[in-house]
């Protein structure tokens, strides 16, 4: 929903900076899918702390989210 990319653009903005010091990990096809779902708005509320805890941890992770939410 608008209000999941809202809260999403926010913490993006918040947190990218200290993001970008954190690893570079590459990820797994089923967090690429995770992160395709979240992008879409389409991730069930249950997975989204693993998300958000790979997005605090894994600059790989932030960059593929905003590429999947920009295409």
């Amino acid at each position: 929903t608008m209000t999941d990319f809202n809260i999403l653009d926010q913490f993006l903005k918040t947190f990218s900076p200290e993001v970008g010091g954190r690893s570079a990990e590459a990820l797994t096809p089923e967090m690429e899918a995770k992160l395709h779902q979240l992008g879409r708005g389409e991730l069930p509320e249950a997975e989204r702390a693993d998300v958000s805890r790979e997005l605090l941890t894994n600059q790989t992770a932030v960059d593929f989210l905003l590429a999947s939410i920009q295409s």
